[in-house]
């Protein structure tokens, strides 16, 4: 099935024009970038494309690829079909990757070939499948249900589906448009296998009924022969007694019955025999094969201890080997060690720049950190000022538009006081007309209010009366006028004490006014001052740090004698390490002189390490005295908290400033520890040699002790001391193939004799006889329960 299904992929992967290569097996696809490929066409938005490298034969990478399409194909599954999928099944990743494992490739091809089905150009790739043979087609249909039956939680699932019952409906070979057409054969193919499963069941099932047959019929048989053998004896038996009935004797039937037992004792004594036989032949055969064991052991023994030598001889190949590989790196690294010096110079020169310029650079920063926090406290103090103005200068716009309003209504209310006065005057005069007064002078008052009473009525009547008419309705209009004009005096009378207040108010805003005007100028003359003092503190450094300048240049040269210290003691180290390295290997073979060497290198280099400690942590202080410096100088010129800061152009000038020497710095740090590492590691590649000319040393002085007189002999040149080397290795290598010779005869011996034996053992211990055979197949059976 699975040669179907593989074959169908291939075909159906062939069928793409975007892949960038053919392939002929699905093991072809164990690198994944012909699935990519194929899925990108699927789904261009959702999957990305993986390039071919010249590493795809890694497994490592082979494995990151299969990873990568694996969460981008479980994803789609969960994201765009709407699917679990962790009801997806399992794969492999490892075992593709490794071994390109069949199984688990077609896996990936039937969740590829799922994805296709079920994307929105489903019709395509439907169309592609039902253009392969028919064994493709019922393979790819197969493989399709397979991943849809993980998901296929109930029996309508293909209806819910549209997609799959598009393809349910379009998979057809003769490519007609009738469902339950185009599905028969697939269904029936189906039904075909299951059918075969069964039969398989079946046979297996037919197999092991065959069996219980066959040792039924032979207890049937068995059981026959006893019951014939029952019957003979009692047809014997009733002759027997008819007899004895016929003749009277009764001892004819106890003679019959004594023959049959001795018969019966025959046959026992028979069976005792054979068995006696076997007994025998057993005991001989058990004491062979002790015999057999005993030499076995013994040369299982020599095997164990002729493999023991042996893994010891291979310790001491891949000892010899490595030596061979560390000569002849010794060779390549005494060429390179000159290369190697020149650029330790070139590094320690660089690094002695680089670390000029570094000081320089700390220096420059922390001109601009002392610079930075005044900027800091002056810009929070312009924003503190900015904000204060504003609130004043809200307030002043609403105390203006209050004393406006305020203005407009005083003006209101005098011009409406002077106006009531007027009118109180008139109306007290006109009282005292009208008391002291007469009629004539009444009407010459009121003449103008005169026109809304007459009528044609009163025109017609007699002057008197029209008279005496006049006169009463003026003094009624005349109360009614007092009366009001009281009411109005009062009101005024109430009023004024209001009118009063709202006077001391408008005085006290235009004083409040005044205050706020004199506190906006006193503000403006100090922002001025400040400016003028951030132009001076910009020129040049505030007397505050220049109080500090002694100690820090104290410290700065105190730390440029430890550098200078450090330099030298560095110096001697590499001088000490050329001695080594250099020298005529007095060193590496005299110990005294080494572990000396050592004691002064480790001296040497716990001063090193205490002289830069000291150097982290006067260089800490110096850090902290300058923050120190620069908090007390910004103490010192903050003064008070309303005065104006820089300008928001020249902040960030200084702040693109104080980024460019970060970053510069930070380069510069980068470059220093880049040198101190390449330093590192060409004194350990150096350290490393030293130990592995000592570690060659004594291990070929107890290597041949027929060779003592050559070791113990110090060369004179490396030329003979390779030379010697070399005489050892072809020796050790002699030796060794010399044993490996010898370890592979014994070996074929060993295995020549157990085969001999085995065979004639095997020969000896299969039974001729029936009852032998019968005897090992019970001894068989019953060692099967046994165990």
């Amino acid at each position: 099935m699975e040669a179907a299904m593989e074959d169908a992929f291939v075909e159906w992967i062939n069928t793409f024009d975007v892949k960038s290569y053919s392939i002929d097996t699905v093991v072809e696809l164990a690198d994944g970038v012909v699935l990519s490929e194929i899925l990108t066409d699927i789904d261009p938005k959702w999957f990305k494309q993986i390039k071919q490298t010249e590493t795809a034969s890694n497994w490592v990478v082979r494995f990151n690829n299969q990873k990568k399409l694996h969460k981008l194909i479980t994803r789609y599954f969960e994201d765009i079909v709407g699917q679990d999928p962790e009801l997806l099944p399992t794969v492999n990743l490892t075992a593709i990757a490794k071994d390109a494992d069949l199984h688990e490739l077609l896996l990936m091809c039937q969740l590829v070939i799922a994805i296709a089905v079920q994307s929105d150009n489903n019709k395509v790739y439907i169309e592609m499948i039902q253009s392969l043979s028919q064994k493709s087609q019922h393979a790819l249909m197969v493989s399709i249900e397979e991943v849809m039956n993980h998901f296929n939680t109930e029996p309508d699932y293909a209806s819910n589906n549209p997609r799959l019952s598009y393809l349910s409906g379009n998979s057809g070979g003769s490519g007609t448009k009738n469902f339950q057409l185009d599905d028969m054969p697939y269904r029936y193919q189906l039904e075909f296998e299951k059918v075969l499963l069964e039969k398989k069941q079946f046979e297996t099932s037919h197999s092991q009924l065959l069996g219980e047959y066959d040792e039924l019929r032979e207890r049937f048989e068995d059981l026959l022969s006893e019951k014939e053998d029952l019957k003979t004896r009692l047809q014997d038996m009733d002759e027997a007694i008819t007899q004895a009935n016929n003749t009277g004797k009764a001892d004819y039937v106890m003679r019959t019955e004594i023959e049959h037992l001795k018969q019966d004792l025959e046959r026992s004594e028979d069976r005792r025999q054979e068995t006696e036989m076997m007994m025998e032949n057993h005991l001989e055969s058990i004491n062979e094969l002790k015999k057999k064991v005993e030499e076995l052991t013994a040369q299982a023994e020599e095997a164990s201890s002729l493999r023991y030598q042996l893994e010891e001889y291979k310790h001491a190949i891949e000892k010899m080997q490595k030596m061979e590989s560390t000569l002849e790196k010794y060779k390549r690294k005494a060429e390179d060690t000159s290369d190697l010096k020149r650029q330790i110079k070139a590094l320690e020169d660089q690094n002695s720049s680089l670390l000029e310029r570094s000081h320089q650079v700390e220096d420059e920063y922390r001109k601009v950190l002392a610079f930075k926090t005044l900027m800091d406290s002056y810009k929070e103090q312009v924003q503190q000022l900015e904000f204060g103005n504003r609130e004043i200068l809200r307030e002043k716009t609403q105390l203006e538009e209050e004393m406006k309003n305020l203005a407009d209504t005083c003006a209101y209310l005098e011009s409406d006081r002077d106006r009531n006065a007027e009118q109180v005057q008139l109306l007290e005069e006109h009282i005292k007309e009208l008391e002291f007064g007469g009629g004539q002078t009444l009407d010459k008052v009121v003449s103008h209010r005169a026109s809304v009473v007459i009528d044609d009525e009163g025109l017609q009547g007699d002057p008197s009366t029209m008279e005496e008419n006049m006169k009463k309705a003026n003094l009624t209009e005349l109360r009614l006028t007092i009366g009001r004009l009281q009411r109005q005096i009062k009101e005024l009378e109430v009023k004024a004490p209001i009118a009063n207040s709202l006077a001391d108010e408008t005085e006290k805003s235009k004083t409040n006014t005044a205050e706020l005007q004199q506190n906006y100028d006193s503000i403006v003359v100090e922002r001025d001052r400040l400016r003028d003092e951030l132009a001076q503190i910009r020129n040049g450094i505030p007397d505050s740090l220049l109080n500090q300048t002694q100690t820090i240049m104290a410290f700065r040269s105190r730390i440029l004698d430890l550098e200078k210290e450090s330099s030298s003691l560095k110096e001697s180290t590499a001088y000490l390490e050329n001695m080594v390295l250099d020298g005529n290997r007095s060193v590496a073979k005299d110990r005294m002189t080494l572990q000396n060497f050592d004691k002064e290198h480790a001296k040497i280099q716990d001063r090193v390490n205490r002289l830069e400690d000291i150097t982290k942590m006067q260089l800490h202080d110096i850090n902290r005295m300058l923050v120190e410096a620069n908090y007390l100088n910004g103490i010192n010129n903050s003064g008070d908290e309303d005065r104006p800061g820089l300008s928001d152009g020249d902040l960030e000038v200084i702040k693109e400033q104080n980024a460019s020497l970060q970053i510069h710095v930070l380069h510069l740090q980068e470059e220093i520890n880049e040198t101190q590492g390449k330093i590192r590691k060409v004194r350990d590649m150096i350290k490393l040699y030293s130990q592995l000319l000592q570690e060659m040393t004594a291990r070929f002085s107890n290597v041949r002790k027929s060779d003592e007189g050559l070791i113990g002999r110090t060369p004179r040149t490396k030329e003979e001391e390779q030379d010697l080397l070399k005489k050892q290795i072809h020796d050790v290598r002699q030796q060794s193939k010399i044993e490996q010779q010898l370890i592979i005869s014994a070996w074929y011996d060993l295995v020549r004799r157990s085969d001999r034996d085995a065979s004639s053992l095997g020969f000896r211990s299969t039974p001729s006889s029936w009852l032998g055979r019968q005897r090992k197949a019970l001894d068989v059976n019953l060692r099967q329960r046994l165990c």
